[in-house]
């Protein structure tokens, strides 16, 4: 075959191929982005490893144009509901755009894209332990988010999404799904429900009630942080001793520098989670880290404010301790009709308590009369708020003892595990 035939043969084949990719992905759409403009437009969605998630909020911020976005990990993703009545006005519209195992610095790089297509005015931020620790979700893509150095025109990065070979890999699995698989009975259709009030009853079903799901999800968490749990940390730790720490810190601190320099209106506040949870840091060894965390988050906001006299702080609240309802009953094992109120498993709280850190968080009217207490930290409160934490630790696991055996039995379990 003469070489140019050959050439044009190629090209025409790639081409071909090209297309057909192009037009398979377009048509079974497997991350839901021809429906990004509506994506949670009025409340947040549950969901931290759904395929595409990452996608579908980073180009949905486009259509919503949001004047106020929540930010944080799959807590505040499936807690905090974006419809809450504690947002004003000039508030509207509204965001969440928490996604689950975000990192500090991906947040931070979040509200910059919010930020960079429209102006936003106030954030609320949920913050936790794990967002520190870790490197952040892998499908994170910078080059898709505005204002950072690696940001690419919108169009390529819908061109090279829509080429992807992961994008391809989605597809084929949506394709087998929708060809392969019969749809239950009376199941709501996608997007009927944008943010469940409770967990779903095939959920519970399928984990023996709310304390197997519980138990799945802690022991999940903590298995895929196994590097570094179990450390031999001083009470004394501080939290800069480690670079990979440190560099969590400085992501933060900038944080607070970009929002006080673009006039963004910050409200913070560290997640509630169960006591169990609590009990988990303490027996993994983390107790004397997530105090040595809890004191460097007051101290960069203390800093920030010293560099911005006449400004007030931006505020931060600590529920994740051991507060009245942080210690609600778990159902027994095999109990698949009682819920918890307060919770959907012991790492994340469910949408009325996320109403009730919106309120206090907000300033809404009524909050003095919420059973969640006003718990504001600062630098000049962090030592006495952290010794009645130890206090309340105490009196939990002396009034929980079968609690505290339980999660030692998984944490030995744990150990098995990985010691294979």
């Amino acid at each position: 075959m003469h070489p140019r035939h050959y050439l044009i043969l190629n090209l025409g084949l790639a081409a071909v191929l090209t297309g057909g990719i192009a037009a398979v992905n377009a048509h079974l759409d497997p991350y839901g982005l021809s429906a990004a403009g509506r994506a949670e437009a009025n409340g947040g969605v549950a969901g931290a490893a759904r395929p595409g998630s990452f996608w579908q909020k980073a180009f949905a911020v486009r259509d919503a144009r949001p004047s106020s976005v929540i930010l944080g990990t799959s807590r505040a993703d499936s807690g905090i509901d974006a419809r809450h009545p504690g947002f004003a006005a000039q508030d509207a519209p509204v965001f969440n755009l928490s996604l689950g195992g975000l990192s500090i610095d991906q947040m931070r790089l979040l509200l910059i894209h919010a930020h960079a297509i429209s102006p936003v005015r106030k954030a609320v931020i949920g913050l936790d332990l794990e967002a520190f620790l870790s490197g952040g979700r892998t499908d994170f893509d910078p080059a898709a988010l505005e204002g950072n150095p690696e940001t690419e025109p919108y169009s390529l990065v819908r061109l090279r999404l829509a080429l992807s070979r992961e994008t391809l890999s989605a597809s084929l699995a949506r394709w087998a799904a929708l060809t392969f698989t019969e749809p239950a009975a009376g199941a709501a259709r996608e997007g009927s429900d944008p943010q469940p009030r409770r967990v779903p009853d095939e959920l519970i079903r399928q984990f023996n009630g709310q304390r197997g799901l519980s138990g799945v999800t802690e022991f999940n968490n903590f298995y895929a942080r196994l590097p570094v749990l179990f450390p031999h940390w001083l009470p004394a730790t501080r939290w800069g001793d480690d670079p990979r720490r440190a560099a969590a810190m400085t992501a933060f601190r900038n944080l607070l520098g970009y929002a006080r320099q673009e006039g963004i209106e910050l409200r913070m506040f560290i997640s509630p989670v169960h006591a169990r949870y609590l009990e988990w840091y303490r027996q993994v060894g983390w107790w004397p880290l997530f105090e040595a965390w809890k004191r460097s988050l007051v101290a960069a906001i203390d800093d920030e404010s010293r560099a911005s006299p006449g400004r007030p702080a931006f505020p931060l609240w600590d529920f994740g301790g051991f507060h009245a309802l942080a210690i609600e009953p778990v159902p027994k094992m095999g109990d698949v009709s009682t819920r918890m109120r307060w919770y959907r498993e012991s790492s994340h709280y469910s949408p009325e308590l996320g109403d009730l850190v919106l309120d206090r968080v907000l300033g809404a009217p009524g909050a003095d009369a919420s059973p969640l207490p006003d718990l504001r930290i600062d630098a000049a409160t962090i030592d006495r708020h952290l010794d009645m934490l130890l206090i309340q630790a105490e009196e939990y696991r002396l009034s929980s003892p079968g609690e505290v055996a339980n999660v030692s039995e998984m944490i030995a379990y744990l150990r098995r595990v990985a010691r294979k």
